[in-house]
């Protein structure tokens, strides 16, 4: 295979033919308390940051149909760009904090990239 490495895992229910290189990273992790409470809290961090994905989406798609017939759940467009605003500042407060958390993996990533 031209010297590439092909991982085979045992997954859970025969799912899954490679092996996410992380699992076994967090596998490690879990082991260590301190580290399992550091991973829990990036863990809550993610799904709020995935729920406000989702406050995104409606806010995009109200915007989106407001736009084309005057009003989408008793909202206006004007009403929808107000709540868009709003939320974008939202945003980019929990993007800014998850890069922060996350930022010696992604200077080991960036080693990667360009190193």
């Amino acid at each position: 295979m031209c010297g590439a490495k092909v991982y085979k895992s045992v997954a859970v229910g025969g799912v899954g033919d490679t092996m996410d290189p992380m699992s076994k990273v967090f596998e490690e992790a879990k082991k260590n308390p301190k580290m399992k409470k550091k991973l829990r809290v990036k863990a809550i961090f993610s799904l709020v940051l995935l729920v406000a994905f989702m406050g995104v989406i409606f806010i995009t798609l109200g915007t989106l149909i407001s736009s084309k017939q005057g009003h989408f759940l008793g909202m206006t467009q004007l009403d929808f760009l107000k709540l868009r605003a709003r939320y974008g500042i939202f945003m980019m407060v929990l993007i800014t904090a998850h890069l922060l958390m996350n930022r010696s993996i992604m200077k080991k990533e960036f080693e990667l990239l360009f190193g």
